[in-house]
């Protein structure tokens, strides 16, 4: 009867065990993806910085550094685009709110940004349609800074 009740407890203790190194990897996976996100969130906080200071083209060139390890964040397409309205490269600026509306069809200031864009390149139809979309959301902050853009 000993034997059967130490083999039984070696069994559990194995199952324990295999349960146990089963999760592992799993953990370790979870946590490397949770540390690239909170880097990438501080790569963009840091870029930020960068072109509020004094080193404004350090802040572009690490965006697009953001951009060529993850082509598809948003934050970085989103403020490159900005930064390419701000400096007049429209057809830039459209580029990156396309590659944005592609990623996150629901991203309206991304739909501000492309009219605004594409209403200096004097695409004007593409503009009006845009903004409609931006008008439908309902959203105060975007409609209101859409009426700045066209009180100017």
């Amino acid at each position: 009867m000993k034997t059967q009740n130490l083999q039984v407890l070696m069994i559990l203790f194995s199952l324990i065990i295999i349960v146990f190194l089963y999760q592992l990897p799993t953990s370790v996976i979870k946590t490397k993806k949770n540390q690239d996100e909170i880097q990438g969130a501080v790569s963009i906080e840091k870029a930020l910085e960068l072109l509020e200071g004094n080193n404004p083209m350090e802040g572009v060139f690490m965006f697009r550094d953001i951009l060529e390890n993850d082509p598809k964040n948003k934050e970085a397409l989103y403020y490159l685009g900005v930064l390419s309205i701000q400096t007049g490269q429209y057809e830039n600026a459209v580029e990156r709110f396309n590659q944005l509306i592609a990623i996150d069809s629901s991203d309206k200031k991304a739909y501000l940004q492309l009219g605004i864009s594409s209403y200096q390149l004097g695409y004007l139809k593409k503009a009006d349609s845009l903004f409609s979309i931006v008008k439908e959301t309902k959203d105060e902050l975007l409609i209101k800074e859409l009426n700045v853009f066209l009180t100017k």
